[in-house]
């Protein structure tokens, strides 16, 4: 699957990377649908 992966200050690329997977019971796969970024942020 493709994710933004951070690879350090100002470094965040698509990757494409392995499905997540359930490991133990207390795990969750969640998709994010939405996001945004506050301008504050910029």
């Amino acid at each position: 699957m493709r994710a933004t992966v951070y690879h350090g200050p100002r470094d965040m690329r698509i990757d494409q990377v392995p499905d997540p997977i359930i490991q133990a019971p207390t795990d969750v796969v969640a998709r994010v649908t939405h996001a945004c970024i506050c301008g504050s942020d910029l």
